[in-house]
């Protein structure tokens, strides 16, 4: 907690010096953390319909499915 008024501090002159750069970080920032976390609620959802699938076909006879494979929407190549 030390450095807590010290980045308080920085954080209120960074937006009184420059207050549309500073806002663009921020925005910026935020939008790479919701994409993260959504990113990581997708995979582990994905991850879930895996393993009941691969116990359903397990429990029926059939044979397993392929090994687990997600696809990251947001970091692929637009060429793909």
């Amino acid at each position: 907690m030390q450095g807590t008024y010290l980045l308080c501090g920085l954080i209120v002159a960074a937006f009184v010096l420059w207050p549309e750069d500073t806002a663009t970080v921020f925005t910026a920032v935020s939008l790479k953390i919701q994409i993260h976390y959504y990113n990581w609620r997708t995979k582990w959802a994905a991850w879930c319909m895996y393993r009941t699938l691969v116990r359903l076909c397990k429990e029926s006879g059939f044979p397993p499915p392929g090994p687990f494979v997600y696809k990251d929407i947001w970091d692929r190549d637009p060429l793909d």
